[in-house]
């Protein structure tokens, strides 16, 4: 594996520099956190002549090339580097679709609050500002970056339930179409805008350096769309996969950054909720679950309560499971 990135890197440097180019690599690791099995981490040293390079780095390879060149478009462009903070390409291979970057040192926010407790508040805050400011990002020289499919304009919403009902025809239970019959129906009075969306907003994707600067990283699902898409998707994978909820400072420090009151967000937090927790009904409904990492099934739980909490409705099958699975809920 070592011999193989080595050959990768030393490859990716010498396309731009000269074929004499010294290269070394120190400290090789592989990224074990989250659902990313396709980055390395290492000090990489290259020198041609006296030009030393000698930096902690990270080599991401993308699946896709869409989201190959939409990443590397964001993480260069002027715009988006002159609102926030994210992490800088040394290098890329756009055929191998791989990119050798900065590595950001710090920890990612969800390790911060619970070794800060005392501080939670403030993180939270800090995370709330900073997707304001990703969304105050001037857009114009941004949409060259994106296909259409993520340019998602007023229409994309009426797309996004028929894909939504797609779903839940399969499923014997009608109350999943009621639900989203009436989320359809408190869509009918919302007025939409275009921001540059992250499309991944979440603890994992923000790192906090010593110096208190929050880095966003991982930008292959960003798209130009509502601003209330991210928030709610934000609000949805907090609360999901961390067990926090983090709505009332992250909000409130996201509307002084735009000094506008965020109107309609239930709407959009109903939607993100019905969508996550239906992708799990396959699994209630008797699907192998024997693939599944996280085995507390908690984060099953709190999709669940989102669910009812947003739709009004509690399904007996998704409460059966849970007990079935040990886990003791309160709703």
């Amino acid at each position: 594996m070592s011999e193989e990135i080595y050959k990768t890197v030393e490859q990716m440097i010498k396309k731009t520099k000269r074929k004499e180019t010294v290269v070394t690599i120190n400290n090789l690791q592989k990224n074990k956190d989250g659902f990313s099995n396709d980055i390395s981490m290492f000090h990489l040293t290259y020198s041609q002549g006296e030009d030393i390079f000698s930096k902690e780095v990270v080599l991401k390879e993308l699946s896709e090339n869409v989201k190959f060149n939409k990443e590397l478009n964001i993480l260069r462009s002027k715009d988006v580097n002159s609102c926030i903070n994210i992490p800088t390409v040394y290098f890329e291979d756009k055929e191998k679709r791989i990119m050798l970057m900065e590595l950001v040192k710090g920890v990612t926010l969800d390790k911060y609050y619970l070794a800060n407790p005392e501080d939670i508040q403030s993180a939270f805050r800090n995370f709330g500002v900073t997707l304001a400011q990703i969304h105050s990002i001037c857009t114009d020289t941004l949409r060259d970056f994106f296909t259409d499919n993520d340019l998602r304009q007023k229409e994309y919403i009426n797309f996004y339930i028929e894909s939504l009902k797609n779903r839940v025809a399969k499923f014997e239970d009608p109350v999943y179409m009621n639900c989203l019959l009436n989320i359809s129906e408190m869509f009918k009075t919302v007025s939409f805008t275009e921001v540059l969306n992250h499309g991944d907003y979440h603890f994992w994707n923000t790192i906090l350096t010593n110096e208190e600067t929050l880095y966003i990283l991982d930008w292959e699902k960003a798209f130009i769309g509502d601003p209330r898409y991210d928030i709610a998707n934000t609000l949805v994978l907090g609360y999901s996969w961390f067990g926090t909820s983090f709505k009332e400072p992250m909000l409130d420090a996201y509307q002084n950054i735009t000094n506008k009151k965020i109107e309609h967000l239930e709407c959009f937090e109903a939607l993100s909720s019905f969508d996550s927790f239906t992708k799990t009904v396959p699994l209630i409904q008797g699907a192998d679950d024997s693939h599944i990492r996280d085995r507390s099934f908690e984060w099953l739980k709190r999709r669940y309560e989102l669910f009812v909490r947003h739709n009004g409705k509690r399904i007996k099958e998704a409460e059966e499971y849970l007990l079935a699975k040990g886990v003791l809920f309160k709703i």
